[in-house]
């Protein structure tokens, strides 16, 4: 295969100025000079040479990647004597395929004019959905898909739990920001807050799209959603912080089918599994009386894992589940159950009445009993792997503990972890806490692994900018990046900005 298409590759080199290269990872550079290098292939953009490596290469025009094959299936011999060319898996004309690079040159001109004109908040983007009102600055490709995944979320969840929108509810407004940084400064949320629910009104949802780690948006897009969706069960009732983050955790661990677009409930999150883990090889077992009496202010991320392992513990069976769900609605609902005020309008309910409520609904006479139960599951989940350690250090960095998730990113990197995102993830831990030339070292070893992700390279510009970088060296890095990723949204407007806005 990597021989058939080198060799169909090549003719394409004969015919235009440039060279194509294909990654096995399906994505293509076409249209730049590539030349063979001892370590794999030399790409070289206009702001500077970019060397990939030889085992992410399934073919390239530059060289015969796999020398050993010589022989040419006929088939495509007919087809080059027919004067066509391969390009992205099809064989074609060369002049339809420039048509077709002529073509996206201009579609990326236009989407960078687009940019331009919607990256500012008072001219965002507007979409409407049976449910939801969306007002966004990403690029609208991406927000229908998230659009889509949240109708489908809102259906599941008000069906499941036998909830109704209020009568007069008109459509949620979500704010979706390009990136973090954005999110920050428009949403005015405080530094480690990746998403957040605003129940007073005008109520909306906030969130941030992160590019280059999807999972991660949509673990916050299901968590903090579902805070909207149980609101719907009394809008005038502040649930327990324990009850509200594990079951929000617990729907934010869902996968999504993209073809059945349909969700997933009730998977193992490998990134709260390995805190749990890490919690249990330090002895420090999470006290279930403790956790229901924590106050808001308290409740930190090793709390929102146990809480997340709790919930997924009852959970995972029926008769718990169902004695679950009624506890959560009647907290709410039940007239019966004394409530205090919250602020304003909205109530609460003391820990004590909560408790008390939780044992009669679950029939549970001693809170210890169940805490073994509990304790015995969590370890009996299988183990966490280098990447749930990599996701334990994403969730800690999200959340504004960069000393934590430093620890973890050194684990999973122990234990054999080689993807470039926990380079990357643990470059970035470094440098939240100003440790900029160990942090370029880090998006360094990302970018040896995958130099072709524009972001790293925006990484590693910053990092050097501190380290008193000349500024011409540091923009060149800044430019490569945007060449190398043209259709990064985040990037584009990185550079659209001049720059000066630095990731963090």
């Amino acid at each position: 295969m990597g021989a058939r298409l080198a060799l169909a590759l090549a003719i394409a080199a004969s015919i235009t100025a440039q060279e194509s290269l294909q990654l096995k990872d399906g994505r293509f550079v076409v249209d730049k000079r590539i030349e063979a290098h001892p370590a794999g292939a030399v790409i070289h953009y206009d702001n500077g040479d970019v060397i990939v490596p030889r085992d992410a290469i399934l073919a390239c025009t530059a060289f015969d990647v796999d020398a050993k094959e010589a022989a040419y299936p006929p088939e495509d011999q007919a087809k080059i004597e027919q004067g066509l060319v391969p390009f992205e898996g099809r064989w074609m004309k060369p002049e339809r395929r420039d048509a077709i690079l002529q073509e996206r040159r201009e579609t990326r001109q236009a989407r960078i004019e687009e940019a331009k004109k919607h990256r500012f908040w008072r001219n965002h983007y507007d979409l409407e959905t049976k449910n939801f009102h969306f007002e966004y600055t990403i690029d609208p490709e991406v927000m229908q898909r998230y659009a889509d995944m949240l109708e489908v979320y809102y259906k599941t969840f008000t069906k499941e739990w036998g909830i109704k929108k209020p009568r007069g509810f008109d459509r949620l407004k979500v704010c979706f920001y390009h990136d973090e940084d954005y999110f920050h400064q428009v949403g005015g949320a405080p530094k480690g807050v990746i998403g957040y629910f605003k129940f007073v009104q005008p109520i909306e949802l906030n969130f941030f799209y992160e590019r280059l780690d999807e999972a991660l948006t949509q673990d916050v897009l299901f968590h903090e959603a579902n805070h909207f969706l149980t609101y719907l069960i009394d809008p005038e009732f502040f649930y327990p912080i324990w009850v509200n983050e594990s079951l929000a955790e617990y729907y934010g661990a869902s996968e999504w089918d993209e073809d059945k677009q349909e969700m997933i409930i009730g998977g193992l999150q490998e990134g709260r599994l390995a805190v749990l883990q890490d919690a249990i090889r330090r002895d420090e077992l999470q006290d279930l009386e403790e956790l229901m009496r924590l106050p808001q202010g308290q409740f930190n991320a090793t709390h929102y894992a146990w809480g997340w392992s709790f919930v997924h513990f009852l959970m995972s069976d029926k008769k718990s589940e169902k004695a679950f769900k009624k506890f959560f609605l009647a907290l709410a609902r039940d007239s019966k159950i004394d409530r205090v005020q919250h602020f304003s309008r909205i109530k609460t309910v003391e820990p004590d009445v909560a408790i008390d409520v939780f044992k009669r609904i679950m029939k549970v006479d001693d809170l210890a009993a169940l805490q073994a139960g509990w304790h015995t599951y969590v370890r009996g989940m299988r183990a966490a792997s280098a990447d749930g350690y990599r996701k334990a250090g994403d969730m800690a960095l999200a959340r504004g503990l960069p000393l934590k998730a430093q620890r973890y990113y050194r684990t999973a990197l122990e234990m054999g972890d080689t993807n470039c995102m926990t380079h990357f993830g643990y470059g970035r831990a470094l440098y939240q806490k100003s440790k900029h030339a160990e942090a370029a070292e880090e998006f360094e070893k990302a970018i040896a692994i995958d130099p072709l992700q524009g972001r790293f390279w925006m990484y590693l510009a910053d990092a050097k900018n501190h380290q008193h970088t000349a500024q011409p060296e540091v923009d060149r890095l800044r430019r490569l990046a945007l060449e190398i990723d043209p259709d990064d949204y985040s990037l584009m407007l990185r550079l659209i900005a001049g720059g000066k806005e630095e990731v963090k």
